[in-house]
């Protein structure tokens, strides 16, 4: 079994995307930015 994805809502986007870089190595493949297919701006790692 493996773990394909998982989606987390938070309040804060910029330090949860700090967190995930400095505890996880995680790297940012997407940002959705000013795009508005989506209630709230998007980010994966």
């Amino acid at each position: 079994m493996e773990i394909s994805h998982i989606t987390l809502i938070v309040q804060n986007l910029a330090k949860t995307t700090t967190m995930l870089e400095t505890l996880f190595d995680a790297e940012e493949v997407y940002d959705s930015q000013d795009q508005t297919h989506s209630y709230f701006p998007e980010n994966s790692f």
